[in-house]
């Protein structure tokens, strides 16, 4: 097998040129410098001898010179393999020692295995020169290397001097014991320490105890492949806390020998610093949100225990006056009951009238605070309002009470429930009344407004809006008791003098017609409401009196209820004033009636919030079999009915619970009245029945 001898004094070069001759097919022996090159050339006599130029101690032009000089070696062909002479300038020198061709460690493997091959027919020329005239050549040669090498390394000093210099990071550069040698401006500036202090050892300081202990347990540096990385907080001297990221990395020579070390040094703090603002912004924020949701269930709870403590004692006088009543029908039974004894009965019923009347009038005030009260909104003259609210409370304010008002007589009109809206400014009045005990002053005030001009309303659906404020000079209210004065039975007065369903209820409203409600208040400084409501570019309608409805015998009325009780009710008003009563306890039992029933149904009357099939769902159902019939639903919910502005769809009529007899009768009669029904098409209703 031919055999090559490779020459070079960097293992990685001679590993790269062995894997390119083992690829050939050829057997390698190594030498690591010239003198023991000679020596396994004398001993093996290669076929081929393939050297570096650039080497320490004998050089590649001296090493070829001594083999031509041995006759047992002198006709074995020579490569010059070199990374830093180029074919001119190692060619004229080489040649005068019979060096057979001159290749580039950077270049192709192929070419080397090329020229291996051609060298194995060469025969090397013999020397043509003389000693003194090699030594002439051969000193400018390798003293122009050695000064290109010197200016290089010059210019890649002064590169590295001005990158360490510049760098926005420490460096220090040291031996292998880990003493430094060298650190740039930058770690002085991040450690507060002069140069001279941070050489040697006095770097180290900045390291941890655990990593600086791990260097000196391990003078050569063996910190792995990746270094030795770690994050270190140090104090400075002037007692500043600063977080830094120090990497530590050997410098390894061609045999892998460590010969010294880099590290870098990097001022985090900045970074460590902002992450635990983030941090504390996240906790805080954390907090916030768990203030909330405390907040939120401390109102829940206050709703909760406030519909409970009002409901309960309904029902407790609800119960026991129907007691009272059960015992005297009783004791009367099989009497002639007297007038007194009428008298009482009545009066204990009229006391479970009242408990009912004040449990609706509380849930009307709860859903008007969710924004599910049934409203039916008109374009009102809010100046005109204003002004009879004023003339209202006039007379009963009390006269330690000056009342003021100032109205923009251009003020839009607004699309809003008037009773609602009148009952609000009554109720705000009231407040301001009791927040003035020892007299004060009332202003009324109204302005058109904008959301780009109000900064109460920037969060508000973009255009114009009506302002309302009242304004009291009375003893006003903290941030506190101002964020919760809106909240559902919140009170600041003696227990059962409120409710805490005022501010509640108001806020519902204005919500629900697309406003805004804010106070503006400060212990000593008064309070200020401002009312926002959306404006409305419609003239206000012309009152006109609904003619009076009346019930048309035998008319039949198709009933959907699932509460037995209520359906019960209705069907016994509805039967005793003259009407025929299809009743069903859901809405697939009353579709069924209307697929099935053979004669005309006048109108359905069904609830809203039903299992299997809601109202909305079985209206639209029997709409399909008989297209002319009159829907009215009853519910105390109707939030399933609204659009998302609140607002029931267009010929949506509600009748809300608990109704009296005679608000069903006139619902049911104006729904069924001639009137009314002048728009149905006997064709149509003649067609469902026959399709029923």
């Amino acid at each position: 097998m031919t055999t090559v001898l490779v020459v070079d004094d960097r293992a990685t070069n001679r590993e790269i040129a062995r894997a390119a001759l083992d690829d050939g097919g050829y057997q390698v022996i190594e030498a690591a410098e010239g003198r023991q090159a000679l020596a396994l050339a004398k001993a093996y006599h290669p076929d081929v001898v393939l050297t570096d130029v650039l080497m320490p101690g004998m050089d590649g032009y001296e090493f070829v010179r001594e083999l031509r000089g041995d006759p047992d070696t002198t006709d074995i062909p020579v490569l010059f393999y070199t990374a830093n002479y180029s074919q001119d300038e190692a060619l004229p020198l080489a040649a005068t020692v019979g060096v057979s061709k001159i290749l580039s460690k950077s270049g192709d493997p192929l070419d080397l295995l090329r020229a291996v091959e051609e060298a194995l027919h060469d025969h090397p020329a013999p020397v043509g020169i003389t000693d003194g005239d090699f030594q002439t050549q051969h000193n400018y040669a390798v003293n122009t290397k050695l000064l290109e090498k010197v200016q290089a390394l010059d210019e890649s000093e002064a590169r590295f001097a001005t990158m360490a210099e510049a760098s926005p990071m420490g460096i220090v550069i040291g031996d292998p014991q880990g003493r430094a040698t060298y650190v740039n401006p930058r770690l002085s500036e991040i450690t507060r320490t002069l140069p001279a202090a941070l050489l040697g050892q006095g770097w180290q300081q900045y390291l941890s105890h655990e990593h600086r202990q791990a260097l000196r347990a391990d003078p050569d540096l063996n910190l792995g492949p990746d270094g030795l990385r770690h994050r270190a907080q140090i104090t400075l001297p002037d007692g500043q806390t600063r977080f830094l990221t120090v990497l530590i990395q050997p410098v390894r020579d061609s045999e892998s020998t460590v010969t010294g070390f880099v590290a870098m040094i990097d001022d985090i703090t900045a970074t460590v610093e902002a992450d635990e603002h983030q941090r504390a912004k996240e906790r805080e924020r954390e907090g916030e949100s768990r203030q909330q949701i405390t907040a939120r269930f401390d109102s829940l709870a206050r709703l909760a225990g406030g519909v409970a403590h009002d409901f309960n004692n309904m029902l407790n006088v609800i119960l026991s006056f129907d007691e009272f009543i059960k015992e005297s029908v009783k004791e009367a039974s099989g009497t002639l009951l007297s007038d007194d004894r009428a008298n009482a009965i009545l009066a204990d019923a009229e006391q479970i009238y009242r408990a009912g009347q004040r449990a609706a009038h509380i849930t009307h005030q709860l859903l008007t605070f969710g924004g599910r009260e049934v409203v039916t909104p008109t374009p009102i003259d809010v100046n005109a309002l204003v002004g009879e609210v004023r003339d209202m409370i006039a007379g009963t304010i009390g006269r330690h009470i000056t009342i003021t008002t100032h109205l923009d007589p251009r003020l839009h009109h607004v699309l809003a429930d008037a009773n609602q809206l009148t009952q609000i400014l009554i109720n705000l009045a009231v407040n301001a009344r009791e927040a003035m005990p020892d007299g004060g002053q009332l202003h009324l005030e109204t302005a058109n407004t904008r959301t780009d001009t109000s900064p109460h309303i920037a969060t508000l659906a973009t255009g114009d809006y009506v302002h309302i404020a009242i304004a009291d000079t009375g003893h006003g209210m903290s941030a506190e008791v101002a964020h919760q004065a809106m909240e559902p039975f919140y009170t600041t007065k003696p227990r059962g003098q409120s409710t805490g369903l005022g501010l509640a209820t108001s806020y519902g409203v204005i919500k629900q017609a697309g406003g805004e409600l804010v106070i503006q208040s400060a212990p000593g400084e008064g309070t200020t409401l401002h009312i926002y409501l959306p404006a409305a570019h419609r003239p206000v309608p012309t009152t006109t009196h609904a003619p009076t409805a009346s019930a048309s015998a035998g008319q039949t009325i198709l009933v959907a209820e699932d509460e037995d009780g209520v359906r019960d009710v209705v069907t016994r008003i509805l039967t005793r004033a003259g009407y025929t009563v299809l009743a069903a306890p859901n809405g697939r039992e009353a579709l069924t009636i209307a697929e099935h029933h053979t004669d005309i149904i006048d109108a359905l009357l069904t609830d809203v919030v039903m299992p299997v099939m809601n109202g909305r769902e079985l209206a639209e159902a029997v709409h399909h079999l008989r297209p002319d019939i009159p829907v009215l639903y009853m519910s105390g919910y109707a939030a399933p009915l609204m659009t998302e502005q609140g607002l029931l769809g267009p010929g949506v009529t509600v009748l809300g619970k608990p109704f009296t007899k005679t608000e069903l009768l006139a619902a049911v009669g104006t729904l069924t009245s001639p009137e009314h029904l002048t728009t149905r098409q006997p064709a149509a209703r003649t067609s469902a029945s026959a399709k029923a």
